[in-house]
């Protein structure tokens, strides 16, 4: 983008979403949002992981070597998740218990390797930020969709209230997780091309 250091970009919400559109950290989503409660749950450590880390890393100098600035900000995100897990093990036991191999995952995102250097070290450091946070609530979005589907249609519940009885338990499995993600990813492109057109 020309305009990068001049305008703010609402990109990362729709039509850069990290899951839907770019098909980043999907694995988390596609297996482990089952419920609202562990989509929160992945929402908060990733928010407290990946924006955390963006924030300390991007002071890094651009000058020192690629390499470096890969380690230095995996360091510090496997450094921000001991709290992180401690944090969600007291708010929601069962639930974090049951996501913690993509807790663990979070150090090493793609939004980290990827938009820190692509991105983000190329606009000022309050607009980056800003913009990061976009990406975040871009990644809640995602990930409160596929949680909400899923819970009203496998448990017949919303944050544990009982709604209803079961429609569809499959709708637990990773299998429906995956063509969930990729009818929202369809449905978010034809959204995004149909505001183009306008």
């Amino acid at each position: 983008m020309e305009n990068n250091s001049k305008s703010f970009s609402f990109d990362g919400l729709l039509r850069q979403n990290i899951v839907l559109v770019s098909g980043l950290v999907t694995a988390p989503i596609i297996v482990a949002c089952t419920t609202m409660k562990r989509a929160l749950v992945l929402v908060i450590s990733f928010f407290l992981i990946s924006y955390v880390s963006m924030l300390i890393c991007r002071v890094i100098p651009r000058k020192i070597a690629y390499t470096f600035r890969i380690l230095f900000l995996v360091i510090a995100a496997a450094g921000l998740y001991i709290p992180t897990v401690l944090l969600l093990q007291k708010l929601f036991p069962a639930e974090t218990s049951s996501v913690m191999l993509y807790i663990e995952l979070m150090t090493v995102n793609l939004l980290l390797l990827a938009k820190t250097e692509s991105r983000f070290y190329l606009i000022p450091y309050g607009k980056m930020a800003a913009e990061a946070l976009v990406y975040i609530a871009g990644y809640a979005l995602a990930a409160f969709a596929v949680g909400f589907i899923r819970e009203i249609l496998a448990y017949g519940t919303l944050f544990d209230f009982k709604l209803f009885g079961a429609v569809l338990p499959a709708a637990r499995s990773p299998f429906f997780g995956f063509v969930l993600v990729g009818l929202l990813a369809a449905a978010c492109r034809a959204f995004i091309s149909s505001r183009k057109e306008r």
